[in-house]
């Protein structure tokens, strides 16, 4: 519900109006004069004003102009007994969202002030959403079929009902924030706001006005109110990814909104209700920061409420197939490429490799090919990876995931180790243009070696290469 200031200079007024709004649900506070109610918004951060427009002193339109000056999120509504066009198009044109005229009934009331909510809530979504615009991997959708990934799906939409709080634990690169994305979708707060917080980019001494928020001259630099990326998740889902490097010192404050759901901007004197659902991603040993005193062991049960992990990449080998083929359609689209698939020998690749970096590095990597292929299809002299040579026919790291991905062709028959390393050794030569150099650089073996193994097999380096340059009469 809303925390909403009454301002009227009469008091009758502003008892009627406190009881219609607080049998709604709603936090009202109140203010007899413009005066009082400028104060109030200085230190306070409301979601609507409504406030008379005949005052003596400070009117309802000084009122609207210290409200928007101070947050122009807030909306406000002008009440008055002399209600006249003119006033109504000024009041409009200095940012009010409505103009009520006295008497009205307890029904218009709370009509107005539902729409005006409404409005504020849509605005927030349109903020949600243009963060979300750019975002490869919206809508949220988890590719897999495997038996652990079917599992975890199976467990999420269960608990995406509930309002527990969720805590998705993985290495890097396996998917959190897709999954916390599927989750939402998931759940019955799916139509509202989705707001992330990726702990680990937010300077520590701006941590907790940019979750909880402020108000003017709380600090030096603050000179206007501010809501908290906790606020502007109200009444959706608040997503803490990386969560591990929340500063220490931050930490009571989630601890204490996780238990009670109230949050205190800094500067304000009293706190307010927020209703969000907290989704929680880490790659860190939490158990391991709570032994060195680097994370509250309490703060961890409260986020732990609904555990979730995410296995890593080259513990679901069946999926890289189809995570292959969704990327290569993806990027294709994407980058105006002609590729269609992956090939039997590529793909032959992409799943003997360990994948240290889990899905994002399989993203990459395709990304990488399909704007390297020039044909339909993705091979594997398109894939760059660590221990494979690249686009200079340099080698990277070794790759203890076989060697086999280069080969001209792959039977069904099982070959002879030497066949194997003929033409595997073939296959090298041929992407380095026959250059022995590179060639030998690649296998990590001697020119001396590469060249004995040449004669061996019978391979004549120099008719791989580029044929030379004709001669002009």
């Amino acid at each position: 519900m809303a925390q909403i200031l009454i301002v009227d200079d009469q008091k009758s007024v502003r008892a009627t109006l406190q009881i219609t709004l607080s049998r709604a649900g709603h936090t009202v506070d109140e203010a007899s004069s413009g005066e009082d109610a400028i104060q109030r918004v200085d230190s306070t951060l409301y979601d609507l004003v409504l406030t008379d427009l005949k005052m003596e002193g400070a009117d309802g339109l000084a009122v609207l102009e210290a409200v928007k000056a101070r947050d122009q999120d807030t909306e406000v509504i002008l009440v008055t007994a002399f209600g006249t066009i003119e006033s109504a198009v000024t009041a409009i044109k200095r940012g009010a969202h409505d103009y009520l005229t006295k008497p009205f009934t307890p029904d218009q009331v709370l009509h107005a002030v539902d729409l005006a909510l409404e409005r504020r809530r849509l605005r927030t979504e349109v903020r949600t959403l243009s963060r979300r615009l750019d975002d490869p991997n919206d809508p949220a959708t988890i590719i897999g079929e495997s038996e652990r990934v079917r599992r975890v799906l199976e467990i999420v939409r269960e608990w995406a009902q509930s309002d527990s709080t969720i805590l998705i634990t993985g290495e890097t690169g396996t998917g959190k924030d897709l999954l916390a994305r599927a989750i939402r979708s998931m759940s019955p707060r799916k139509d509202r706001s989705y707001v992330v917080v990726n702990c680990a980019t937010i300077p520590d001494n701006l941590f907790e006005s940019e979750l909880f928020g402020h108000v003017r001259g709380a600090f030096s630099g603050a000179t206007r109110n501010r809501k908290g990326l906790a606020q502007e998740a109200d009444g959706g889902t608040l997503f803490l990814d990386e969560i591990g490097e929340l500063p220490l010192e931050v930490q009571p404050q989630l601890l204490r909104f996780l238990e009670t759901g109230e949050i205190r901007p800094i500067g304000q004197n009293r706190s307010m209700r927020v209703d969000a659902r907290v989704i929680a991603a880490t790659n860190r040993d939490l158990g391991g920061m709570i032994a060195r005193g680097e994370f509250r062991e309490d703060l961890y049960y409260r986020l732990n409420v609904l555990p979730v992990e995410l296995p890593p990449l080259r513990e679901r080998k069946d999926d890289v197939a189809r995570l292959s083929s969704h990327f290569v359609e993806r990027y294709a689209k994407r980058l105006g490429r002609p590729v269609l698939e992956v090939s039997k020998r590529a793909l032959l690749v992409l799943q003997t490799y360990e994948w240290p970096g889990n899905v994002r590095e399989l993203e990459n990597v395709i990304e990488r090919g399909v704007m390297l292929a020039k044909g339909t299809e993705l091979r594997p002299e398109h894939l760059l990876m660590p221990g494979r040579f690249g686009l200079d026919g340099t080698a990277a790291s070794s790759n203890p995931a076989g060697s086999l991905e280069d080969v001209d062709e792959i039977s069904g028959d099982l070959l002879s180790l030497p066949e194997v390393e003929r033409r595997h050794i073939l296959a090298v030569l041929k992407a380095c243009s026959g250059n022995q150099k590179k060639a030998s650089a690649i296998l990590q073996i001697s020119k001396s070696t590469l060249w004995r193994k040449l004669k061996e097999y019978g391979i004549e380096a120099s008719r791989l290469g580029p044929p030379p340059p004709s001669i002009e009469a």
